[in-house]
């Protein structure tokens, strides 16, 4: 174990770490925010009530509410059947610190 720990040591001495400035910093995004703006949108292009959507889904209108309006925060799996109640298929894309691709 000393052996590593002065491996690294030495490895590590003439590293410089440099602060980034603030335009190269990602900016902070609320991904909840997201997901209820995306979730209002696609119900309302599909012309359903929150409770029309939750018997599709087979979850609660009080659950799909939360979720709209950021009072709670669903799982990739309620996600899923969410996804699954509007006949849409979910997408999780990561994208760069600036939101591309």
């Amino acid at each position: 174990m000393a052996d590593l720990q002065q491996f690294l040591d030495e490895r590590l001495k003439h590293v410089q770490l440099q602060r980034l400035n603030a335009e190269d910093e990602a900016p902070d995004y609320d991904i909840f925010q997201e997901i209820a703006e995306n979730l209002i949108a696609v119900r309302m292009e599909e012309n359903l009530t929150q409770g029309e959507l939750a018997k599709r889904c087979g979850i609660s209108q009080a659950n799909i509410s939360k979720f709209e309006t950021g009072s709670s925060h669903p799982s990739i799996a309620t996600l899923k059947k969410i996804a699954d109640g509007l006949g849409r298929r979910l997408n999780i894309t990561f994208l760069d610190s600036r939101g591309e691709e």
